[in-house]
């Protein structure tokens, strides 16, 4: 591919053809990257997430293109690994030219962010639901030997078929080398465990207490410690100081437990989402998946 193609692509337009796939819309975006809903020969839609390779040759510029491009290989390798109905499938990719993007099914819908903005908090067995299908995303994931480490509401996508965990531009297997500058933590804070905020290691048990928090969002409607200024909304999450007034007390107290921030003293993913159903059947439910 010739460096004017690779320039080109940072002006990508609605028509044009990336790696076979012609551009329907564009869907979003940040500095690194954009993200495209895009169609195949065959008529099929499906979303396209595109590296930006400006060719710079700032240092720091480069150094960032490449951060990039390493979390975009990780996302990818982390998809092909996963098969289950509520975790994004991942259809083509092109990792190793200029123009690096990957493909996954495109998923109509909201995120649970603006999906709770607009219908308000989960309730009865709507929250259920949303937790069984969670947890057993998660697991599966864990089962693939990855840590996802960035769940949070806008990397969960209400479909009609429920809801599916995205974006894996972060998620490490075991033992794996950050992909950031030494001493930066990467995540969304009141998502992000108190532990990793402190320079602990992401692994399972702190996708649990980010998934949690996530729960604990959709049934109360707000983000449980805030989300501003960002230094308060931690210090919340170092002290447990969850807003849960709305929720019964059963609820709170599972919630509570959840997502304190010593690990040794949370409950369990499985014991909240037996607490979960305990509130709205009355009854304990089986955890999920063998999810204790």
């Amino acid at each position: 591919m010739s460096d004017s193609f690779a320039t080109s692509v940072l002006s990508l337009e609605p028509g044009n053809m990336v790696g076979g796939y012609t551009l329907v819309s564009h869907l979003g975006g940040g500095a690194m990257g954009t993200v495209w809903t895009v169609r195949d020969s065959a008529g099929q839609l499906f979303a396209m997430k595109i590296l930006r390779d400006s060719l710079a040759t700032d240092p720091q510029e480069k150094e960032r293109e490449q951060q990039a491009r390493e979390r975009l290989h990780r996302e990818a390798l982390a998809l092909t690994k996963v098969r289950h109905p509520n975790v994004t499938a991942i259809v083509d990719m092109e990792l190793d030219d200029r123009l690096a993007f990957i493909v996954t099914e495109l998923i109509e819908g909201d995120n649970l962010r603006d999906d709770v903005n607009r219908n308000g908090a989960y309730t009865g067995e709507d929250l259920v639901l949303l937790a069984e299908k969670l947890i057993s995303a998660v697991q599966a994931v864990h089962q693939a030997g990855i840590i996802h480490r960035d769940i949070k509401p806008t990397n969960v996508m209400i479909s009609a078929s429920g809801p599916i965990l995205v974006d894996f531009g972060i998620a490490m297997e075991p033992g794996e080398s950050h992909v950031t500058r030494t001493g930066l933590v990467m995540g969304t804070p009141g998502f992000i465990a108190p532990e990793v905020i402190e320079g602990a290691e992401s692994d399972e048990i702190t996708d649990w207490w980010s998934l949690a928090s996530v729960l604990a969002f959709a049934a109360t409607g707000q983000p449980v410690f805030g989300s501003k200024p960002i230094m308060a909304v931690l210090e919340r999450e170092a002290s447990g100081a969850a807003d849960l007034h709305t929720l019964s007390p059963l609820l709170r107290q599972a919630f509570l437990q959840a997502l304190n921030p010593q690990r040794s003293q949370r409950l369990s993913i499985g014991k909240l989402y037996q607490a979960i159903v305990a509130d709205v059947r009355g009854v304990g439910g089986q955890p999920v998946g063998g999810v204790q």
